[in-house]
């Protein structure tokens, strides 16, 4: 398998960087999406692109007709203001060097592979739609290898909802007539200041983190409008439900204090926490000590969130990292920075080695896939 590792391995590097030099947000990775599938498309793999009606979303098939289905995703958006900060140019980069790997040796592999393109993870959640259009339903598994500062096979991730809350007021001039207006920023600072005020009284794994993106237009009036994007997480789906409603209840009461109104938009989908494969584990743990790649165990801690957590509820997923350099920070400029480094490069090499390698062993043997199937099913 490292030949046909070798013989791509420019071309995804490649990839990388013209991803890496070109970030495009969510929703919005028109070119990004084209130049993958460009690339698959130069090598006999049939995509259907756009994919579900999503414009840059796409779906491609290695061995259609086989009975047996896995899914590898492909990420490529970047984060508003710093690229590719999350390393979604080389994670989509590996998960293209898989696939053509194994579009090579598809007559020794008893199964429909499936690449799909899948936009917008940062925010709105691609994959959620796709999981509610039965995408993944008769899938085997699904997986992806991203990046990180260490070689980790699994961490949890958590649920997670997005919103945007809008506080509307009345404008006044705020020397000659304040007591004309409503205030919506004043009812902003205090829905923040409730919400910061829940941290005392939820459980250790919720996360609150939001920040004001408008609030007013100039210092003499009143401010009549005030947005916040707000998110708000936790481990478990239905405790986060609580959690939000709770929220939802900090802006009604600022709302009420201010004399203002407020309205709230989910951003995007909501995404669930990332179920566990233990079986699949057991593979992944064994190619990552093939390659050589030392594994810390992070089993007993969550990250950030990721739509892929919607995936695992309707079949087995996978979400392992690699490492591209000790203490980077995944969502920082150092991060985005290393993309177009030569520890990248590496860890691309080893990521679409063992991400080809999973679905080729998996398929080698029913037990392994057997294993997998029943400790979803047990679930």
């Amino acid at each position: 398998m490292k030949e046909l590792i070798k013989k791509y391995l420019d071309e995804v590097i490649l990839l990388n960087n013209d991803l890496s030099d070109h970030p495009e947000i969510g929703g919005e990775e028109f070119r990004s999406s084209k130049k993958i599938v460009e690339l698959l498309r130069k090598y006999g793999i049939e995509v259907e692109y756009p994919f579900l009606e999503m414009p840059t979303a796409f779906r491609g098939i290695i061995n259609k007709g086989e009975k047996n289905k896995a899914a590898i995703l492909v990420e490529y958006d970047a984060l508003r203001g710093i690229g590719h900060a999350c390393g979604h140019c080389a994670s989509a980069a590996i998960s293209v060097l898989a696939a053509l790997v194994l579009n090579e040796i598809r007559d020794t592999i008893p199964a429909e592979i499936h690449i799909i393109g899948t936009p917008d993870e940062e925010m709105r959640g691609g994959k959620v739609p796709m999981v509610n259009a039965g995408i993944f339903d008769d899938m085997d598994f699904a997986i992806m290898i991203h990046m990180s500062s260490s070689n980790v096979v699994y961490s949890g991730s958590l649920a997670l909802d997005a919103y945007k809350i809008e506080f509307h007021g009345k404008p006044a001039h705020a020397a000659s007539i304040p007591w004309e207006g409503r205030n919506a920023l004043n009812a902003a600072r205090l829905f923040l200041d409730s919400v910061d005020m829940m941290r005392q009284h939820v459980k250790d794994d919720v996360r609150l983190h939001g920040y004001i993106e408008n609030g007013g237009d100039a210092s003499n009036i009143v401010p009549h409008y005030a947005s916040i994007e707000m998110l708000v997480r936790a481990k478990d789906r239905d405790y986060l439900d609580e959690v939000s409603a709770w929220v939802m209840d900090c802006a009604k009461a600022a709302a009420l204090a201010t004399r203002t109104s407020f309205t709230s938009t989910e951003i995007g989908e909501k995404y669930d926490g990332l179920r566990r494969n233990k079986a699949g584990e057991v593979l992944l743990i064994d190619l990552f000590e093939q390659a050589n790649l030392p594994l810390i165990d992070m089993s007993d801690k969550t990250g950030g969130s990721s739509d892929i957590g919607n995936v695992s509820q309707r079949t087995a997923a996978f979400h392992p990292y690699i490492s591209i350099g000790e203490g980077l920070l995944a969502h920082t400029q150092e991060f985005a920075l290393a993309m177009k480094t030569q520890k990248n490069y590496k860890a691309i090499e080893d990521g679409g080695e063992i991400l080809a390698k999973f679905i080729r062993d998996v398929y080698k043997s029913e037990d392994i896939l057997a294993k997998i199937r029943a400790e979803f099913n047990k679930k």
